[in-house]
């Protein structure tokens, strides 16, 4: 990142940790940094407030949140899109064209603030899970969007793509990420659950990596 020139970027912040370290990686060169955050259908309220959190710790010149509340997971599209996102090995999580529309926003967002960059904290794993990942698809993208208003770009890029998540905590702690302040957890509750697919993820990397793992668990 050093060798880049001193962009401003809106990084999409969800309030967990690929996202806050994709925040603090960027804003060591950016002349100007702010964060989104966007509120779909049932989205976890501890997320957000990590993500407002978050960006006060790393003093961002404006934190945004958007309702767009239309938006929902396939667990909650009925049985018959279920039943289709499953046969695909795809994850209940996926939010149809969830990324299309999050970089859209973003890019509507920077664009009347002046910034040049959107950035998005996908890591290496997620682009194996979710169809609507991949390098292929922000160069498509990228290339549509550069189209659309020529006379001055914005960007989406993702800096951690080819990190897995272990890498990606590792960077954090290098970056000094609050990660106390981040939410794993896929549950609502005072403190992570400690047993759901994400706190099980959590606690491993915590593990492999041989630190200490402050985040409170009800289990």
């Amino acid at each position: 990142m050093s060798s880049v020139s001193r962009l401003g970027y809106l990084v999409l912040l969800s309030g967990g940790i690929d996202s806050a370290t994709a925040l603090y990686l960027v804003r060591r060169n950016a002349a100007r940094c702010s964060t989104l955050s966007i509120l779909y259908h049932r989205r976890n309220r501890r997320e957000a407030e990590a993500a407002r959190a978050i960006a006060e710790a790393a003093g961002v010149e404006e934190h945004v949140e958007l309702d767009l509340g239309f938006l929902r997971e396939a667990v909650d599209l009925g049985a018959q899109i279920r039943a289709e996102v499953e046969s695909h090995g795809a994850p209940l999580t996926l939010i149809p064209f969830r990324n299309l529309v999050f970089y859209s926003v973003g890019c509507y967002c920077a664009w009347i603030r002046g910034l040049d960059r959107v950035v998005a904290g996908h890591n290496a794993e997620d682009s194996q899970l979710f169809p609507d990942v991949g390098r292929n698809l922000l160069s498509s993208f990228n290339e549509l969007v550069g189209s659309m208003l020529p006379w001055r770009r914005v960007e989406v890029e993702a800096p951690l793509m080819g990190l897995s998540k272990l890498e990606v905590v590792r960077l954090a702690l290098e970056l000094g990420v609050p990660l106390e302040l981040t939410w794993s957890c896929w549950k609502e509750g005072e403190v992570h659950c400690g047993v759901c697919e994400g706190c099980r993820k959590r606690k491993e990397v915590f593990r492999e990596l041989g630190i200490r793992d402050r985040t409170e668990y009800a289990e």
